[in-house]
């Protein structure tokens, strides 16, 4: 290992994963490339997790402890404010980098291209023993928001800390993770590596985070993602048909919290991009509410008549 080498953060959030957590922290802690400092955000575990963490003596590990779960944006955003690193990345606790990935990723901007800022590679399913991510096939360069709303699947990679400009992800959303990336990206001189550096596990069924989606939660995720324009424009331009799915449950949902200033901006982002008839009159003439309705006692007859 030469001297002197730029230091790498490693996020890894993690909930009530255990049995798995030590995989993920072993692989990191085993690569070829050393100077690096594993932040592990504990958010809020109530099984074995401490006892875990505790096991390892290793000074470029900080523990991070959440006393509630907060889920996984919460933890990640944690994460991002202890990093100490020239470059970062977010790693799941589930899965586990291959020996040289650190490695692989650096040897981009330090032997190749310094101009680069943001390295993608492609990760590995050991179930279906296939490249995880699909639509790119070889090196190169890219720009990131042209060519990745382009492609599917687990995509990994590496970014300079200094893009994140004291950026954040944005808790009131449920989800969509892609507002903070894209944002990066577009400050980013981007490159892939067409190489499977992260073996993604797939077999297990936990999370990060076990919270159900609320009514309050909604209500909170549509007042903020209205904002996001920079993801509602590489949404609108790659997924319409998500972009109109966010115009109508943006709606609907403004509409049962009685925000109309809302619900008339994401009903003029509709109508600009609608392509369904029935949808518009539904809209237009405030249907939206009994529909909404019908399906909610429908959906709970069934849960009470269920057999489980």
């Amino acid at each position: 290992m030469e001297p002197n080498l730029p230091l790498v953060s490693i996020i890894m959030a993690t909930y009530n994963r255990a049995n798995l957590l030590g995989r993920a922290i072993e692989s990191v802690l085993h690569q070829t490339y050393t100077n690096i400092e594993l932040i592990i955000v504990n958010d809020g575990s109530t099984d074995d997790t401490e006892s875990v963490l505790k096991s390892y003596n290793d000074s470029r590990i900080k523990v991070v402890i959440h006393e509630f779960n907060r889920g996984a944006t919460a933890a990640k955003n944690t994460g991002l404010k202890h990093i100490r690193g020239e470059w970062f990345t977010i790693y799941d606790s589930d899965d586990e980098m291959v020996p040289d990935a650190i490695d692989t990723l650096m040897n981009i901007p330090l032997k190749f291209d310094p101009e680069i800022t943001a390295i993608t590679a492609n990760g590995w399913d050991p179930i279906s023993n296939a490249f995880t991510g699909n639509g790119l096939t070889e090196d190169c360069y890219i720009v990131a928001n042209e060519v990745m709303p382009r492609c599917d699947g687990d995509f990994w990679g590496i970014v300079k800390s200094g893009l994140l400009q004291n950026e954040f992800f944005n808790e009131n959303l449920i989800g969509c993770e892609s507002t903070l990336w894209y944002s990066l990206s577009e400050r980013a001189n981007g490159y892939y590596v067409h190489k499977p550096l992260s073996i993604i596990h797939t077999e297990g069924n936990d999370r990060i985070t076990t919270s159900k989606v609320s009514l309050e939660k909604k209500i909170r995720h549509y007042e903020s993602i209205i904002d996001e324009k920079l993801y509602l424009k590489i949404t609108r331009k790659f997924h319409p048909d998500d972009y109109y799915d966010i115009c109508k449950n943006g709606l609907l949902v403004m509409r049962l919290n009685k925000n109309e200033e809302l619900a008339s901006r994401y009903y003029e982002m509709m109508k600009s991009d609608h392509r369904k008839f029935s949808d518009y009159l539904i809209y237009k003439f405030d249907i939206s509410l009994v529909v909404y309705r019908i399906y909610s006692s429908f959906m709970a007859l069934i849960r009470k008549y269920s057999v489980v």
